[in-house]
């Protein structure tokens, strides 16, 4: 109505439908399950996130995770899908699209209200099984994006041996010259239980289209994302694939992770498997609308790995310097690529590059230092330690901070800043690119070091992170050995001086008085302040409005003051 969407309550004419659909999903529901239609499975009890439907809502079954209109809705897709047509190519395509619709229309999807088109997330959105109060249903007009799979036209066929087994990745024995893995990503996520979701729909229908494949999830031999066993199980899966490829195959590894530990790991898994990274590019993966917000990276590192078939060694010092050359030519091309007025990478992304681009340089070793990377990759560590691997790791991570200069500031101020003062004009070019995920500042404050950086934030939501200005700081953190004697932070409240003063020579004079080297810091002060100015260029930033336009007035007092 005039453009504008509006929300009603039921009626009673709703109430009958709503009656209708549970009579006729009664009607169907224990024979639709004898024929594999709708679930029938119970949930795993023991499983931790197969656990959850049951502990907060007393979900038993698979089928509870639906309501009756849901289960219709589905449910009549199977049944017209499988009693129509009895050919095994089309069948399994609508598994896979069945699959798709149960993804996109049961109660663990989250009605997105505040986006702009107001609709609902899938299921794993956020790899989990959540459950909520504020879920959506989706009418049948609106599954044709999940029921109609792509249909791609490929005018060259090209002949090719193709061979599909469910089989353990750590008993393969055939002969490729191209390995694509996605592995675990450590513990983020629990694949071996998530996938009894789609399980539940699959069930009756598998042992039909496949009758040499297995149908329940091995969990038991899943390859879980703790400990030591972990580690053993991937090296001992990526040593196989390594042994089932020739001298010049390659393998592919995608892999995401925002701890330095867990990429560390990998290297010395890649390492004792006798494997070496070779090429490594970031691209932009995690883009649903659920997954772009809150604590997550949005970027996958694809990694190219070969044989490491060279006997080189090196020591600690040599792999520092190393990985600080490799660290920069990544960023460098990654630079290059990028777009300014609409980037397509985010510092988690360069981030990730950093840690690729350390793992090119310690894979590429057979000896370092006479280290045994086995036993460093499974010993025990001591809570709070770092291993040597880990600290280079991290050493990458610092090096891509420091390196990635925001634009405005020129390199010869940079590099005079403090850690903890880079974090924080770092963090404002994040909140300049509409960055506000806990996660972005979180592995900001990690590359520079900082450990207090909180005490800066302005807000603390996951999704709504963003520093103080001048006058929210106020004195905060005037007392911080590091920061508070800092140039930034005394330029900071010299800013909120104006702003709060009607005199505007309070911010010069607080300068002057303050700062031991005012007149050898002067030029760097006025380059902090244009930064500072620029906010104001920005609509989503209104709180730096006041300020933006204090900074302005106070440079221009610097530039004019002749003492």
């Amino acid at each position: 109505e005039d453009g504008k969407r509006h929300y009603v309550a039921s009626d009673e004419n709703d109430l009958q439908r709503e009656e209708k659909v549970l009579t006729l999903l009664r009607e169907r529901f224990h024979d639709w399950q004898e024929r594999g239609y709708i679930p029938s499975k119970k949930i795993d009890p023991e499983g931790v996130k197969t656990q959850e439907p049951i502990r907060n809502r007393g979900w038993t079954h698979w089928h509870h995770l639906f309501n009756p209109r849901q289960l219709l809705v589905n449910g009549l897709l199977f049944y017209y899908g499988f009693s129509t047509v009895v050919n095994r190519s089309i069948n399994t395509s609508m598994c896979l699209s069945l699959g798709r619709v149960a993804n996109w229309n049961s109660k663990l999807c989250r009605w997105l209200a505040d986006s702009a088109n107001q609709k609902g997330a899938d299921t794993f959105s956020n790899q989990a099984l959540n459950t909520m109060y504020n879920y959506s249903v989706r009418p049948i007009t609106k599954l044709n994006t999940a029921w109609y799979l792509i249909k791609q036209t490929v005018n060259n066929k090209i002949n090719i041996y193709s061979k599909n087994n469910a089989i353990d990745a750590r008993n393969t024995n055939t002969i490729s010259d191209l390995w694509i893995t996605d592995p675990p990503y450590a513990d983020a996520i629990n694949y071996h239980e998530l996938t009894e979701f789609f399980l539940a729909w699959y069930e009756k229908h598998l042992p039909e289209l496949f009758p040499d494949w297995y149908t329940d999830t091995k969990k038991a031999l899943a390859v879980k994302g703790t400990g030591n066993d972990f580690k053993r199980s991937m090296v001992d899966i990526y040593t196989n694939l390594k042994n089932n490829m020739p001298d010049n195959g390659l393998q592919l590894v995608m892999f995401t992770h925002q701890d330095a530990s867990v990429w560390a790991d990998l290297a010395m898994i890649l390492w004792a498997a006798g494997l070496k990274v070779t090429a490594a590019w970031t691209i932009g993966t995690e883009t649903t609308s659920g997954l772009k917000k809150g604590n997550y990276v949005q970027g996958t590192v694809l990694l190219v790995l070969r044989k490491r078939l060279e006997d080189d060694s090196a020591f600690m010092d040599e792999i520092y310097l190393e990985i600080e050359d490799e660290v920069k030519e990544q960023l460098d091309h990654m630079l290059d690529l990028d777009d300014e007025s609409d980037p397509n990478f985010t510092d988690t992304d360069y981030q990730l590059a950093a840690y690729a681009a350390a793992l090119r340089v310690l894979t590429r070793y057979e000896d370092i230092e006479g280290k045994d990377i086995r036993n460093e990759l499974f010993r025990e560590s001591a809570r709070g330690e770092k291993s040597d691997f880990e600290e280079m790791i991290d050493k990458a991570v610092e090096i891509a901070c420091n390196y990635l200069i925001p634009q405005g500031i020129k390199e010869d101020v940079w590099k005079k800043l403090l850690p903890v003062e880079r974090f924080y004009l770092k963090g404002l070019e994040l909140e300049m690119n509409k960055e506000a995920r806990a996660g972005a500042f979180q592995e900001l404050a990690k590359g520079f070091a900082v450990r207090n950086y909180t005490q800066m934030y302005a807000s603390t939501q996951a999704n709504l992170v963003r520093l103080k200005t001048p006058t929210e700081f106020k004195r905060s953190m005037m007392s911080n050995d590091e920061f508070g004697k800092s140039v930034l932070r005394n330029t900071l409240f010299a800013v909120h001086q104006v702003t709060s003063s009607e005199q505007p020579q309070n911010g010069l004079n607080w300068l002057k008085s303050e700062l031991d080297d005012y007149w050898g810091v002067r030029k760097n002060i006025m380059e902090i302040l244009d930064y500072l100015v620029k906010t104001k260029n920005y609509n989503h930033m209104p709180h730096w409005e006041a300020d933006a336009e204090s900074a302005a007035i106070l440079k221009g007092l610097i530039f004019n003051d002749r003492g």
